[in-house]
């Protein structure tokens, strides 16, 4: 120790008389207990761990602020160097862990903590950080509904982020299958849990958007606590489904799980079967849509020239009452003129119509199976005309029927 601690450990001997009187300045006294703390090894870097209370920060960046238990209160300041460094917005009532010196402040005799720096502590630090986040970027209006980007209808491939051995992309799988069956699903794997997991949830977005392949996203993972699913909090994770250009569905763990991710997409799903049945529209559901379409649209047509038909008679009628001839002439003209434009608008718009119906259930047909086959492909029937998916169950039959697009052959394992 130095020469200047000793001096102050023997303040009374340096000067007898003083001591004799007991008689010391309020300086010397809080100079020498200040010089105790500051030697004392059990008193210099040290965690202390407490409820922040009576929190304030001034102009100049310095924090002032107590942490307390059951048992007692500790004064404590953070200088604005180091309050700078911290990845958390300090609050009442929050629970810290604090690493720094005690130390004497000589001008008002009070002992505190000198944090040098703090980190939250347990499960109600990682909630408090999603809270302030969820605050922050909701301020900035990254959750707002204006932004959000509708789910197209008829999707030309499905994008599915999440883990390639969960639970998670059987579902969206079985789920499609039922639903639309020669709907594209396109997995892209990633870690769904873990300090890389935001990483590689971002690389696997960028991915999807880089390929153009697919015109909705599925991002998502089963359920698990705050700690699994805390890779769907992570800000730059949020902030890359904001700027995606493909809308976003989030489905991360269950019904009553929430995470950044789900305020942020563009819609969210309470389960990954949920989020499958939000992007793969029903296929007979499409066509009969269709089939209302095109009913309702020759109907509005029929009743179009009926109208106009009606209107033509009232106008010959009421041009028969008049006894000049040229009128009349004159008039019938312009009525002929008139039925025969709106007879051709009727025809133009039916052909435009029929022309739209045609396209859209053409697209419809490129995903039939009828179609998948005449591209060279086969299906694999047993005799009861159930379809084989496997070698295994082609075996077990023993034989079956090889269907192609212009027509089938039985076939039996040698």
């Amino acid at each position: 120790m130095s020469e200047d601690y000793y001096q102050k450990l023997n303040l009374f001997e340096q000067d007898p008389g003083r001591f004799a009187r007991k008689t010391l300045r309020v300086s010397d006294v809080n100079n020498y207990i200040k010089s105790l703390l500051m030697y004392d090894a059990n008193l210099s870097g040290i965690y202390v761990e407490g409820e922040i209370s009576n929190f304030k920060r001034y102009s100049s960046g310095h924090a002032y602020f107590s942490l307390k238990d059951q048992g007692g209160v500790l004064k404590c300041v953070m200088f604005a160097n180091q309050f700078r460094k911290l990845d958390f917005q300090p609050s009442d009532g929050l629970k810290v862990i604090a690493f720094g010196n005690i130390n004497v402040y000589e001008r008002d005799g009070v002992y505190q903590l000198y944090v040098d720096s703090m980190h939250p502590d347990g499960i109600g630090a990682l909630y408090e950080k999603y809270e302030q986040l969820k605050k922050k970027l909701a301020g900035e209006g990254l959750f707002s509904e204006e932004y959000k980007k509708e789910i197209p209808m008829l999707p030309k491939a499905v994008a599915a982020i999440t883990s390639a051995s969960g639970a998670v992309i059987r579902d969206i799988m079985n789920v499609a299958g039922r639903r639309f069956p020669d709907m594209p699903i396109i997995l892209y794997p990633a870690q769904v849990q873990g300090a890389d997991a935001p990483r590689d949830l971002i690389k696997a977005l960028k991915k999807v958007q880089s390929d153009g392949r697919a015109d909705v996203i599925i991002i998502g993972r089963g359920g698990g606590s705050i700690e699994d699913l805390w890779a769907f909090n992570d800000e730059a994770l949020a902030r890359e489904i904001f700027a995606c250009p493909i809308p976003v569905i989030s489905a991360v763990g269950h019904e009553t799980d929430f995470t950044i991710c789900d305020f942020v997409a563009d819609l969210r799903a309470p389960t990954p079967s949920a989020a499958a049945e939000l992007a793969v529209p029903v296929y007979e559901g499409l066509m009969y849509q269709i089939d209302q379409y095109r009913l309702k649209l020759s109907t509005l047509l029929e009743n179009v020239v009926a109208i106009k038909k009606r209107e033509l008679g009232r106008a010959e009628a009421a041009l028969g009452a008049h006894s000049l001839r040229s009128i009349l002439d004159a008039k019938n003209t312009l009525l002929e003129k008139h039925a025969s434009n709106l007879t051709a608008l009727a025809g133009s718009l039916m052909k435009l119509e029929n022309l739209k119906l045609d396209r859209l259930s053409s697209e419809l047909k490129a995903y039939s199976h009828e179609k998948t086959l005449s591209r060279g492909y086969a299906l694999v029937k047993n005799t009861e005309g159930a379809l084989i998916k496997s070698i295994s169950e082609f075996r077990q039959n023993g034989s079956g029927e090889l269907i192609m697009h212009d027509g089938s052959i039985n076939i039996r394992e040698v």
